[in-house]
C-alpha cells in the first residue's frame, strides 16, 4: 500500500508541476487477462527423463472504476483516488513435474532413525575408547562397566549415559551392545551392537536396506480450482511544505482459495502418496480505516478482519506412518485413517475505535476443539505501542482419549491443575500480550 502511494505521488508530481490548478482522469477498466494456456518442457535423462508442465483455463488481473482528482492551492496539493483492485483471477490452474531423484520418505526415515540412535552410537564409542585406554594402563579388558567407571574411565552419570531409555553392556573380545530398556518408548527399537575386531555398527536387515533404496521417479501435482483477490479502496493525500498525510479507507479486500490439492507420488506406490488437500481459504477485511503520514507509522481507526480455513486435510504415507513417532501421535490424537484433518480455523478481530476492539478464534478438529473470545485494547503511539488483553476466554475441549490423557500427563510433570467444566478446561487470560497473565492454572 505504502509503494502505491507513492507512485500516486510521482504521478501528482508531474501534474502539480503544468500550469493548471487541478486535474482529473478515469479509467473504467484495465488490465491483462489470458485464456486456455498450456506449457511443456521434457529434459533428457538417463531416469525416465524430468517433465514440467503448466495449464490454465482463465488468468484475470487489473483494475476498474478508478477515479483521481488533484487540486493546489499555493504550495498546498490535496489528491483523491478511488479504485477497485487490483483484482485476481486463476481457474484451473495445473502444475505437473516428474522428476528423478531419491526418496524423500526413504531419507526421512533414515533421519529419524538415525536421530534416535545418535545417543547410544556416542556412547558405543566411548565405551570402545575408555577399554582401550584401560587394556594400556591395566594391560587387560575389563569386565564390566563398572571397572570403566570405578577406575575413572567413564563417567556414566553424564551424556550419553544419562538416558535412561538406553542400557550398555559388551563381552570381549566380540561386542559392546546397547540394549533399549523397557522404558524406552518406541517397543521396536533393536539392539545396537559395535563389532569389537572391526569398529563397525552391525545393522539389522530392516535397516540395512533403507541406505539401498534406488532412485524413483516422482509425480508432482499441484491442482488449483481457484485463486480470488478483490480490492475496493479510497485514498486521500495532503501534500504541504512541511508535511504528508494521508488517509486511507479499504472498503472491502478479499483474497480466497478453492479447492487446492498437491500430490507427491513415488513411481507406482500409491499407498505412499502425499496429499495435501485445502478446500477454502478466505481472508477478508471490511471498512479499514487508517490514517497516518510518511515519516510515521499510520494510526488504525477501525475495520473488520476475517480469517478461516476449512477442512484442510494431510494424507501420510504409509512408509512415513510406519516411523514410531508419528505412529504415537496418530494414536494420540485417534486418527485411523491416515489423514490428519483441521476442520475448522477462523480468528475474527474487530477494531470499534482507535483504542478498543474485539476478537474471536475457533480451532475444530476430530481429536480436539479450541476456542478464545474476548475483547482487547491497543495503544498506538509511537514509542511504547502495546496490545492488552481483557476478559479472554479459552475453552480447550480434547475429544480423542489420547489428547485427555496427554493434557492430564503435562499437568502431572508440572505439578499443575487447569480448571475445568466438565471435560472442557477453561483459562481466563488478561494483561499485555507479551506477557499475559493466565487464570485457571492451580
Amino acid at each position: 500500500m505504502r509503494k502505491f502511494i507513492q507512485i500516486t505521488l510521482i504521478i501528482i508530481s508531474c501534474i502539480s508541476g503544468q500550469d493548471s490548478s487541478s486535474a482529473n482522469g478515469s479509467i473504467v477498466e484495465t488490465g491483462i487477462f489470458l485464456k486456455d494456456l498450456h506449457f511443456d518442457w521434457k529434459l533428457p535423462h538417463k531416469d525416465n527423463g524430468t517433465f514440467y508442465s503448466i495449464d490454465l483455463h482463465e488468468f484475470k488481473f487489473g483494475f476498474s472504476d478508478l477515479n483521481f482528482s488533484q487540486e493546489q492551492k499555493g504550495s498546498k496539493h490535496k489528491i483523491n483516488t478511488r479504485i477497485s483492485g487490483p483484482n485476481l483471477k486463476i481457474d484451473q490452474l495445473v502444475l505437473n513435474a516428474k522428476i528423478t531423484s531419491k526418496n524423500w520418505l526413504t531419507r526421512e526415515r533414515i533421519r529419524r532413525l538415525e536421530e534416535r540412535q545418535e545417543n547410544p552410537k556416542s556412547a558405543l564409542s566411548l565405551i570402545a575408547n575408555a577399554i582401550d585406554l584401560y587394556k594400556v594402563d591395566l594391560e587387560e579388558n575389563p569386565k564390566s562397566l563398572n571397572d570403566l567407571y570405578v577406575n575413572q574411565y567413564l563417567d556414566l552419570d553424564a551424556y550419553p549415559f544419562d538416558d535412561p531409555k538406553w542400557s550398555y553392556s559388551f563381552t570381549l573380545p566380540e561386542q559392546i551392545i546397547a540394549q533399549p530398556t523397557q522404558i524406552n518408548p518406541i517397543t521396536e527399537t533393536k539392539p545396537l551392537i559395535l563389532d569389537w575386531n572391526t569398529r563397525e555398527l552391525q545393522f539389522d536387515p530392516i535397516q540395512d536396506s533403507l541406505y539401498k533404496v534406488p532412485l524413483v521417479q516422482w509425480d508432482y501435482i499441484l491442482d488449483i480450482q481457484s485463486i480470488s483477490q478483490l480490492f475496493s479502496s479510497k485514498l486521500e493525500i495532503d501534500i504541504s511544505p512541511d508535511r504528508t498525510a494521508f488517509d486511507l479507507l479499504l472498503k472491502r479486500g478479499q483474497f480466497k482459495l478453492d479447492n487446492i490439492s498437491f500430490t507427491a507420488t513415488p513411481g507406482d506406490q500409491l499407498t505412499n502418496r502425499s496429499q495435501v488437500f485445502l478446500p477454502s481459504l478466505n481472508l477478508e477485511t471490511n471498512n479499514l480505516a487508517l490514517s497516518g503520514g510518511f515519516k510515521s507509522k499510520p494510526i488504525i481507526h477501525q475495520g473488520q478482519g476475517k480469517f478461516s480455513l476449512r477442512n484442510f486435510e494431510i494424507k501420510i504415507p504409509d512408509d512415513l506412518r510406519e516411523e514410531p513417532e508419528i505412529q504415537a501421535m496418530i494414536e494420540t490424537l485417534g486418527i485411523w485413517n491416515n489423514s490428519l484433518k483441521i476442520r475448522l480455523v477462523e480468528l475474527e478481530l474487530n477494531l470499534l475505535n482507535d483504542h478498543t476492539g474485539e476478537i474471536s478464534f475457533i480451532f475444530q478438529t476430530p481429536f480436539i476443539k479450541i476456542s478464545v473470545d474476548g475483547d482487547f485494547s491497543i495503544r498506538q503511539d509511537q514509542i511504547h505501542p502495546e496490545i492488552l488483553l481483557h476478559q479472554m476466554e479459552i475453552k480447550i475441549h480434547p475429544i480423542a482419549l489420547g489428547v485427555r490423557k496427554w493434557i492430564r500427563e503435562w499437568e502431572r510433570k508440572n505439578g499443575r491443575s487447569l480448571k475445568r467444566k466438565g471435560a472442557t478446561v477453561v483459562l481466563k487470560v488478561e494483561g499485555s500480550l507479551e506477557n499475559p497473565v493466565i487464570h485457571g492454572m492451580d
